[in-house]
């Protein structure tokens, strides 16, 4: 791969595809064509920017980042067709639907009447059994 460490192309192949790629097979090499001197910007060299692919005797290069151009490309080199993605099953879940309207009632209508209901019941007078207050007398 003509890539800077430093290149941003480089950290999105990286954690993209390259990283990925690496859990799923077994025994994948990466290089950096580099020349020891930083190459971001760089347009001396024509071949920068350019990753190029290995498996067995095929060979195919690119200057794309994206796993959706990278993919088939890796698929085409392995001789095998690109499988095709389960429908519904990229991101289960997302985005989640919920129904807000049980909260906007606890937290508009619930939860203040709660809260004056509490502060009423701490201000009002405390209550004095009847076995406790003198019958008819003056202090």
């Amino acid at each position: 791969m003509h890539l800077a460490p430093e290149d941003p192309r480089y950290v999105d192949l990286r954690r993209n595809v390259l990283g990925k790629l690496e859990r799923v097979m077994p025994r994948v090499t990466i290089r950096l064509a580099t020349t020891g001197q930083s190459m971001v910007g760089s347009t001396s060299e024509e071949s920068y920017g350019e990753v190029e692919y290995v498996y067995g005797s095929r060979t195919d290069k690119s200057r794309s980042t994206s796993h959706r151009e990278i993919l088939p490309l890796i698929y085409a080199l392995a001789g095998r067709p690109v499988p095709q993605p389960i429908p519904g099953q990229d991101y289960p879940g997302y985005p989640l639907l919920a129904d807000g309207s049980s909260a906007l009632a606890w937290f508009l209508g619930a939860l203040p009447l709660l809260l004056v209901i509490a502060w009423w019941w701490s201000r009002r007078p405390p209550q004095i059994p009847a076995q406790l207050v003198k019958s008819g007398g003056h202090i």
